[in-house]
């Protein structure tokens, strides 16, 4: 009798929760998001050649920037989590000694008061292409990368003495260079 009064309330069980599970229903619920344009370029250390090499001997070569160049390099984080475009211009167009001007004027067939330099920076991960600026050849340079991108990027500032043909006179030269990122 236990038996069967056990089954039974055991069938009754299964019954009335099947009899109270009526019909289900559910919706999508659509979920979104916007993230904005962002770029962000870390503030690149002040470069200073302290002394530009010249070559102070006597002769034909008296004077003029020394074979080779001379180069800082430091790394600086460069990211835009779109496509952009990266650039570089020159105030000056150069290291300029604006107080050289008349002392270069002088003989201008030989001196300069202007010193042209590079700029270059490079994704040490390869997502975007080199900017190679050289102020002797243009105002300002601009690469485009082909996405978003995020490096811990080298920027090398670089005075080649193929870029200044004339004998920079004595004195402070400066120039400032921005970097930049934005719309392609």
């Amino acid at each position: 009798m236990k038996k069967l009064l056990v089954a039974a309330i055991t069938s009754t069980a299964f019954i009335s929760t099947a009899a109270v599970a009526g019909p289900t229903d559910s919706q999508a619920l659509n979920v979104s998001g916007t993230v904005q344009q962002e770029c962000s370029l870390a503030a690149p250390t002040a470069v200073t050649f302290s002394t530009v090499n010249i070559n102070e001997g006597a002769g034909a070569n008296a004077l003029l920037l020394r074979n080779g160049s001379q180069a800082q390099t430091q790394n600086i984080y460069v990211s835009c989590n779109y496509t952009a475009a990266i650039g570089t211009s020159s105030q000056n167009g150069g290291l300029l000694n604006a107080a050289g001007a008349n002392v270069a004027a002088n003989d201008a067939a030989d001196f300069t008061n202007k010193i042209h330099y590079r700029v270059k920076l490079t994704a040490t991960d390869n997502s975007f292409p080199v900017l190679d600026f050289r102020t002797l050849l243009e105002a300002g340079d601009r690469v485009n990368a082909a996405g978003a991108f995020h490096d811990n990027a080298a920027l090398e500032v670089r005075i080649d003495r193929d870029d200044t043909a004339k004998r920079p006179v004595a004195g402070t030269y400066t120039d400032v260079t921005v970097l930049s990122l934005g719309p392609v």
